[in-house]
């Protein structure tokens, strides 16, 4: 039974890292990543993914079931990503020993009977040998080459093997531990990576708005998704503040650069004066690079202010950045509230029932 076993194993294993088989699954990982650029993600949004299932019904509830919108920190997908990165291992790696041997090897001697070879001729030349054996050398240059005396040639005469070929196979080799390591890098990364997303308003002081934004928290960002093995605490301590944002476009109405002036500081220079802090200049493609961590600028869009006047003359304003919801026409969605002036109600009953909220659409726009 055991000695059974084993032999099932053994061709489950060969099957398994076969070039064949790792072609398979490649192409597979491929068809099974459709899904997550066809449907919303929640790694990417969830408020779409919620939406998606509201006006789906039971179909999104069936690809709720399948991790349709968790498609690449699924449990299938990560098998099939699983089962490619071994079976690529258990092919390449043996190969790339077996290479290293062959490289590493000296050459074979001729053998005795250069008429068993198929490709073989035959000559006469009259030079010396020490001649001869520089003439040979030099059209074999390029090759591993090795030279026999009598004593060590199988046929008791002076000999010269060489061969080549190795560096097909050798870049070969690279080209596909490069694809192991990719493979294995990436999914390492998401193992330990963390992701957050903040809008901050510019020039936050002239709408009593905080403009400086701290990662010392995940509670900070209005967004936040990390790998499994990161809790939180290994957050890289900095703090920037966001001065103002610029954009150019062409003459056709295309984005050409998004840029924000910003200021930062790192570690406990977070306590000093922000106007000490490190000025940097924040660029599309071009962030901010801290202890292996990096700010990326991604979008823009308009916070909305409100004034309120109450009956008695006094006022209250707000600036809020409302939630996102199109980007290309900065359509956001919102939630405001606002508590009445102190003495306007006689008690603090009565001035919570009269709060005044303000719910709705921006369309800067429109």
């Amino acid at each position: 039974m055991l000695k059974t076993v084993k032999v099932y194993a053994k061709k489950s294993w060969h099957w398994l890292t076969s070039m064949r088989t790792a072609l398979a699954l490649l192409f597979l990982l491929a068809i099974a990543a459709i899904p997550g650029a066809l449907l919303p993600q929640r790694s990417l949004n969830e408020s779409n993914v919620i939406e998606y299932i509201q006006n789906n019904g039971k179909l999104a509830e069936f690809y709720d079931k399948l991790q349709l919108f968790d498609v690449f920190s699924s449990s299938w997908f990560t098998a099939i990503y699983m089962l490619l990165l071994i079976s690529l291992a258990g092919c390449i790696l043996p190969r790339s020993w077996e290479h290293y041997k062959a490289m590493r090897a000296p050459v074979v001697r001729a053998p005795r009977n250069l008429a068993r070879l198929q490709h073989h001729g035959e000559g006469v030349v009259n030079k010396p040998v020490e001649e001869l054996q520089k003439d040979t050398y030099r059209l074999l240059k390029g090759w591993k080459s090795s030279s026999f005396t009598p004593e060590e040639d199988r046929a008791g005469a002076y000999s010269i093997s060489a061969e080549k070929g190795y560096l097909r196979e050798f870049f070969n080799l690279v080209f596909h531990l490069g694809i192991v390591g990719m493979i294995l890098t990436a999914g390492l990364g998401r193992i330990f990576y963390y992701e957050g997303h903040v809008i901050v308003v510019t020039d936050g002081e002239q709408h009593s708005q905080n403009s400086t934004f701290c990662n010392t928290a995940t509670a900070n960002f209005d967004s936040f998704r990390a790998g499994a093995n990161f809790d939180g605490t290994g957050l890289t301590t900095f703090c920037f503040e966001a001065h103002d944002f610029s954009a150019d476009y062409l003459p056709n109405g295309q984005a050409e650069m998004f840029r924000s002036n910003i200021s930062y500081a790192i570690g406990d220079e977070i306590f000093n004066d922000p106007e000490t802090w490190t000025d940097y200049e924040l660029r599309v493609n071009h962030p901010l690079r801290i202890e292996g961590d990096r700010v990326y600028l991604q979008g823009h869009g308009f916070a909305p202010t409100f004034t309120v006047t109450w009956p008695n003359g006094e006022t209250r304003t707000q600036t809020v950045q409302w939630r996102p919801d199109d980007p290309t026409f900065f359509l956001s969605s919102g939630v405001m509230r606002f508590d009445p002036p102190a003495g306007v109600f006689p008690d603090l009953y009565e001035r919570r029932q009269n709060q005044l909220a303000i719910q709705g659409l921006f369309a800067p726009t429109a």
